[in-house]
């Protein structure tokens, strides 16, 4: 019995070869064009979700320094604004499962950022959280 010639295996290594080859040379323009498909809308729960962060942080400041019932009804809605980074979250992870890399997706994060911003003391206030 046989299954084939040393020459048709050969063939058949060669074109698997080629394929691999192929598929590895692809695969960063893959993940360059599922960046530019979705950067507006990460760039927008990016924001969204780094919004919430800060306004929960100076909810949570106001409510613990001056505790009143205004300052609890601020902190309850900051904590329902919490919800746009589980979109955020969710979102990223679907990136991933399309190929995205952490690498990609800092990459991401600093151009939406950026593209919020129009000045380096603009990315500063952006970056600090102040108490």
């Amino acid at each position: 019995m046989r299954f084939g010639s040393w020459r048709s295996r050969g063939t058949h290594l060669l074109a698997f070869a080629a394929g691999l080859a192929m598929a590895w040379l692809a695969f960063p323009l893959w993940r360059e064009g599922v960046m530019a498909v979705t950067q507006e809308r990460y760039g927008e729960l990016v924001y969204r979700c780094d919004t919430a962060m800060r306004d929960h942080f100076a909810a949570r400041q106001e409510a613990a320094e001056r505790p009143s019932r205004q300052a609890g009804l601020s902190l309850h809605s900051a904590e329902i604004a919490l919800l746009d980074c589980q979109d955020y979250d969710l979102y990223q992870k679907r990136l991933m499962q399309w190929g995205l890399r952490e690498a990609e997706l800092s990459r991401m994060r600093l151009e939406a950022i950026e593209a919020k911003v129009g000045d380096l003391f603009e990315v500063v206030d952006t970056h600090e959280i102040r108490f």
